[in-house]
């Protein structure tokens, strides 16, 4: 006999408040004709699953699991229990020939606390869904504990969710290529999930610390630029699978460094998104993470993710350019395929494996390079291509290209290191025979000059060459009568070359013997010799004033300190008219043809001034003494252009204004900081010219 069910009124039940009940006949037998009429339903499961207002369940002991629903809901409240009400004959008639069968009816009530995989995906009617949740007044939990992989997968009219407080669980993919997700909400005490800036996070705690993943982001979201939040309060370490699958607006992100890993599928189909920075502590980086990203044009992978995984870049259709480290090993199956506009691609030095279609169908590739330590390659890698591969003879690249038919051209390894030892690699490079090596950028240190320890241009063999650091010196050319200088950096132990200067009527020569190797910072003077009178001009004619002579250059008045011809400098001592707001300290002031470097500020030299805001000290300053701007209230600026200083004495910038600031070069901060505090400055503040 067939099972039937009367569920009169049970789409209202559904959404108008949170339980289910449901009739329910055992088979073999019928309901007792006596019921209320209402919408017949048949009911022909046979493992555990029930249906009532378009909702489908799956029983399991005492608790239920929303498995699908077929309704026409706009708006659905999932439910928080269901009652099951079971008929059964309870023997023969009740007596005569037209008796009726005896019912009896059993009544379940099972709380409903999961929602299976699946369960609404690519349903295109829902617009929201309220999922509650709490303890009633016995003290028990109730509502949606669990929400199982894909369950509202691309549900393309939902715009509204609110999870439950009671939600432990949200799977993979959940609301993954919902494109019109707007708003998503949390129920008050939820322990894992929380909404920072309308996305959707899962905490995990952990030694005190507030780890966090972003599980979802609001798809709908108008923004084209999104910076993913890096609070003090947590620390975000993962981007959950899908979490921004198919943002139709993203073009740019960024994300903090503290994120280690980028789930599978995570900016898949994101076709606006045009730029992201790859935090530099990344070590994951999933499936077909940026797959479909049609405007993406270069990426930079951070040297902790070794593995491109499978479909990684697939079909990112302007991708020209991807940066790589040598920390790379695998390049995975599907990793670039697709990627029309790559025409040039270096394979790092240490990929030991690149797999199947890896690079099929990427048009434009012309050449690639395949390192000698590449042992695996896949089966169609290069399907769709006219490329020529650039591979060492007898690499596993070369019989690659030969049995697939590839054009391969032979290549050598150029290897640079830090040291002569060769310990310390820091990048190779696969070079095509007779062609030049590009060799890495790498920092410079200062007062050093770097140079390679070999040639790595027109190459015919493996190569390796390292880094050699030289000492620098300033050698200094002076012509005060034209008043010209002129420095230039020697490599230690070098000739210096002057410069080409000219002066109508006169030869020009030097003070000092420049056939000598540099090994110091010096000064060298022009000497001017007249044609025709044989006379002599320059640093022979004009001797630097006395020390302690006094020089007035403007409004500035200084003192000269050290009258060496080689090397004559002066110290500021103050100003002529003390009313001026800016005062410029130069590098060099000429008098009476001689230039002369400007290397200190003298004791209380501007002490109590009570008109100077700013104050600019240039270039040749080592020292500046005590009390130099002590009691300066009105002074807010200080630019310190001077790479040289040593020494900022006691109390030398003491009872400025408050809120003055510092600026310096980036490299010189930290040195500054310390002479300042030193000097009497509690908490200087430093800014960067």
């Amino acid at each position: 006999m067939r099972q039937r069910v009367w569920a009169a009124a049970l789409a209202a039940a559904v959404t108008l408040t949170s339980a289910v009940t449901i009739p329910y006949a055992e088979a073999g037998y019928v309901m007792a004709a006596s019921q209320s009429a209402g919408s017949e339903v048949e009911d022909t499961s046979t493992d555990g699953r029930t249906t009532a207002g378009g909702f489908t369940f799956r029983l399991n002991g005492k608790e239920a699991e929303i498995t699908g629903y077929n309704g026409g809901m706009k708006e659905l409240a999932i439910p928080t229990k269901i009652t099951v009400t079971k008929t059964t004959s309870s023997g023969g008639n009740t007596g005569g020939t037209g008796g009726t069968q005896k019912p009896d009816t059993t009544t379940t009530v099972y709380e409903v606390t999961s929602i299976a995989e699946n369960a609404f995906s690519g349903n295109l009617g829902i617009q929201k869904v309220t999922m509650s949740g709490g303890t009633n007044s016995e003290g028990k939990v109730f509502g949606i504990r669990t929400i199982g992989d894909r369950a509202f997968f691309a549900c393309h009219d939902l715009t509204t969710v609110e999870i439950a407080s009671t939600t432990t669980n949200i799977g993979k993919y959940v609301f993954a290529d919902c494109v019109a997700l707007n708003s998503m909400k949390v129920g008050e005490g939820n322990q894992r999930y929380k909404i920072i800036d309308n996305a959707l996070y899962y905490y995990t705690a952990g030694a005190g610390t507030g780890l966090y993943t972003l599980v979802q982001y609001p798809l709908a979201n108008s923004a084209a630029e999104y910076k993913v939040p890096d609070a003090v309060s947590f620390t975000l370490t993962e981007i959950s699978e899908g979490a921004f699958w198919g943002s139709p607006t993203l073009q740019t992100i960024a994300i903090p460094d503290t994120v280690k890993k980028i789930g599978d599928h995570a900016f898949a189909e994101c076709k606006m998104l045009k730029s992201i920075l790859l935090p530099v502590g990344l070590t994951s980086l999933g499936e077909e993470a940026f797959r479909g990203d049609s405007s993406l044009e270069e990426i930079t992978i951070p040297a902790g993710v070794t593995t491109i995984n499978p479909g990684t870049f697939q079909n990112c259709e302007k991708l020209k350019k991807v940066n790589m480290t040598n920390d790379m090993k695998i390049i995975g199956n599907r990793a670039f395929q697709g990627c029309k506009s790559l025409v040039d691609f270096v394979v790092p030095g240490n990929v030991t494996t690149i797999g199947d279609q890896a690079f099929a169908n990427c048009e434009a590739l012309h050449q690639i390079t395949i390192p000698m330590r590449t042992t695996s390659i896949g089966s169609g890698v290069f399907t769709g291509t006219k490329v020529t591969v650039l591979c060492h003879n007898g690499s596993q690249a070369a019989v690659y290209a030969a049995s697939n038919g590839l054009t391969a051209e032979r290549t050598y390894t150029v290897s640079f290191y830090t040291n002569s030892t060769y310990s310390n690699l820091i990048s190779t490079q696969e070079v095509v025979e007779g062609k030049d090596a590009i060799p890495p950028s790498v920092e410079g240190r200062q007062g050093y000059r770097m140079s390679w320890s070999g040639s790595y241009t027109a190459i015919k063999q493996d190569t390796r060459v390292h880094q050699v650091w030289n000492k620098l010196f300033n050698v200094t050319f002076s012509d005060s009568l034209n008043d010209r200088s002129e420095v230039i950096q020697v490599d230690e132990g070098k000739l210096v070359t002057p410069p080409s200067w000219s002066m109508p009527g006169y030869t020009l020569s030097w003070d000092r013997d420049l056939t000598e190797m540099v090994t110091e910072d010096f000064t060298v003077h022009a000497v001017w010799r007249n044609k025709t009178t044989g006379t002599t001009i320059g640093a022979d004619a004009v001797k630097p004033a006395a020390k302690g002579t006094d020089i007035t250059k403007g409004n500035n008045l200084y003192k000269v300190s050290s009258s060496n011809p080689g090397n004559p400098t002066v110290k500021f001592v103050g100003l002529v008219n003390a009313n001026v707001s800016t005062v410029t300290i130069p590098e060099t002031v000429s008098s009476g043809g001689v230039r002369y470097r400007v290397t200190l500020i003298t004791n209380n030299a501007l002490k109590g001034n009570k008109s100077i805001t700013s104050v600019v000290i240039n270039k040749n300053m080592k020292s500046i003494s005590a009390k130099a701007f002590y009691n300066c209230k009105k002074l807010k600026k200080i630019k310190l252009k001077s790479k040289d200083i040593i020494k900022i004495n006691n109390k030398a910038f003491s009872k400025i204004h408050a809120s003055a600031k510092f600026y310096t070069y980036n490299s010189k901060m930290d040195k500054y900081r310390a002479l300042l505090k030193s000097s009497g400055v509690k908490k200087p503040s430093m800014k960067r010219l």
